[in-house]
């Protein structure tokens, strides 16, 4: 028989897989030393952490963003070329609609409200303080949380708001509190001063139709509610914020039923919107190159 190959010994070697080592060059040396796997390891493990600027700076273009969009819707509600004319007739129109289908509950819920000082002032300031303050919140925990999902969250945000805009300008509506005659008390200025100043300065007063206040808190639930916290209970918890939104902008006397009924159609059709967009989007990358 054949003489046979000698066994291979380990003789307390121990042998590294060397991957990923550039290739010797034609006629010159072979890269020493070569990149092994404990070397990728090693320097993943020792490399110095991002700068913070270079961390954070996506995040504040973001923020940056955001807050130039806010402060231009601002600005164009209150530059909406809307007449009080025109917003009492359409307060009418919403008035004597909601009168024939039974669910005007504006002034009742109204005095049930001023009837009750502190649930009065708890109600105006969540009024006051909700609408910017939960759906920047919100925004944060998505970025954080979801950064997967924060651009359709996001973009579904614009586009609702971006139609109620629309409205605003073509469609000015008086909210039931500046409606002479109809019994109902502004509870946010009694209670809320300081914003009701700053409101009354800054904003559209016609701004009624839709609620972005309803839109908003609708949002921030939905939102949070499918990408973040998914357990029932959780979901419950996110849902009492529209529910207790929509209850204050009556009462308050700032909304008719029907805006709360327009916020949640405009957030329905501004998700579809996005959607649709997506799902183009990705037909349109998986189209093969010809």
């Amino acid at each position: 028989a054949g003489a046979r190959c000698p066994a291979l010994r380990s003789d307390n070697v121990h042998y590294v897989r060397f991957i990923g080592a550039a290739p010797p060059r034609r006629g010159g040396p072979s890269p020493w030393p070569p990149t092994s796997t404990v070397d990728r390891m090693t320097d993943a493990s020792t490399r110095p952490p991002a700068p913070i600027a270079r961390r954070w700076r996506p995040a504040v273009l973001e923020a940056l963003v955001l807050v130039g969009c806010c402060c231009a819707y601002s600005v164009a509600c209150f530059l909406a070329p809307v007449t009080r004319e025109a917003a009492m007739a359409h307060a009418a129109q919403v008035a004597s609609f909601e009168a024939r289908t039974g669910i005007d509950i504006e002034l009742a819920a109204n005095q049930w409200l001023i009837a009750r000082p502190l649930i009065a002032q708890a109600a105006s300031l969540q009024y006051a303080v909700s609408f910017f303050a939960f759906t920047a919140a919100a925004l944060a925990i998505m970025w954080w949380r979801r950064p997967d999902r924060y651009h359709q969250a996001r973009n579904a945000l614009f586009v609702m708001t971006g139609g109620a805009l629309v409205t605003y300008w073509t469609y000015p509506l008086a909210p039931p509190r500046l409606v002479e005659g109809n019994g109902i008390v502004d509870a946010v200025a009694r209670h809320t001063s300081a914003y009701s100043s700053l409101f009354g300065t800054l904003a559209n007063p016609y701004g009624a139709m839709p609620s972005m206040h309803t839109g908003w808190a609708v949002w921030v639930a939905a939102v949070l509610g499918a990408f973040v916290w998914k357990r029932a209970w959780q979901r419950a918890l996110l849902a009492l914020h529209p529910l207790v939104t929509v209850a204050s902008i009556i009462a308050t006397g700032n909304h008719y039923v029907v805006d709360a009924v327009a916020a949640v159609a405009y957030f329905l059709i501004a998700c579809a919107l996005v959607a649709i967009a997506g799902l183009l989007r990705n037909v349109r990358l998986d189209r093969p190159k010809s």
